[in-house]
């Protein structure tokens, strides 16, 4: 099982990988591309060492249960998401309720500002809803067969 828990390092390595690349590509600072930076060299080492190990212990690989491994990975990103997806709309929410973000018009409506839902929100909103739908859709039915 040590070859599992180097993938799953490797997974989670990933994870703040992608956090880093996506943090510094928003904020430009000197301190994410340095966690990009380390955070890549990190993970072709990870990964090398991984294919030795594979290579010398192929007992180790077949003792994994993949079936299982997938199931808890789909349910960690699909809630992963929906929380993603739930900060967006209570950022939004809260926009929303804020009197300098909304006018009234000339019928009494209330008319929000375009600064409500940035381009950003519904940019990650929607770029993230195939992730959510297909890695919850085979979390469901999993759990139902289980």
């Amino acid at each position: 099982m040590v070859v599992l828990f180097f993938i799953i390092v490797l997974q989670v390595s990933l994870i703040v990988h992608i956090y880093f690349m996506i943090s510094f590509i928003s904020k430009k600072k000197d301190k994410d591309f340095r966690g990009f930076f380390i955070t890549a060299i990190v993970n072709i080492f990870m990964a090398i060492f991984i294919a030795f190990l594979i290579a010398l212990y192929p007992s180790q690989l077949r003792q994994i249960n993949l079936e299982k491994i997938l199931f808890f990975e789909s349910g960690a990103v699909f809630f992963l998401m929906l929380f993603v997806k739930l900060r967006i709309t209570v950022r939004i929410y809260k926009r929303a309720k804020d009197p300098s973000n909304y006018h009234f018009n000339i019928f009494g409506k209330k008319v929000l500002h375009k600064n409500v839902a940035t381009p950003q929100d519904v940019m990650i909103y929607f770029m993230t809803l195939p992730l959510t739908l297909i890695s919850g859709a085979y979390f469901v039915v999993k759990l139902k067969c289980q």
